[in-house]
């Protein structure tokens, strides 16, 4: 499975605005207002749980545990700044906007 870091890059590499990371699906990058998903297998609970949690202090990590949803920027060295949003659907897991 890629990293948030590698999807993000491809990202970038694409002139992509956004990427979604929904559980039951592959990441998707949004192009020209166009949903696309990517070369990569679907992702299960713990995939986006794991891929939100890489990017989030432990702060962070608890905001969303208590409220369910988080608000966030944070930036990749040598890549880009980012903004998003994180939040958890009963049963689903953890969704990253951005």
């Amino acid at each position: 499975m890629a990293g948030i870091h590698e999807l993000l890059k491809t990202m970038v590499e694409s002139e992509a605005s956004d990427l979604h990371i929904t559980t039951g699906l592959a990441p998707q990058i949004r192009i020209d207002g166009a949903i696309r998903p990517l070369d990569h297998p679907r992702l299960m609970p713990n995939d986006t749980k794991q891929l939100c949690y890489s990017i989030l202090t432990d702060a962070q990590k608890r905001v969303l545990e208590e409220e369910n949803e988080l608000d966030l920027s944070f930036g990749v060295k040598g890549l880009a700044r980012f903004r998003g949003n994180i939040f958890v659907q009963r049963g689903a897991g953890p969704f990253l906007r951005g």
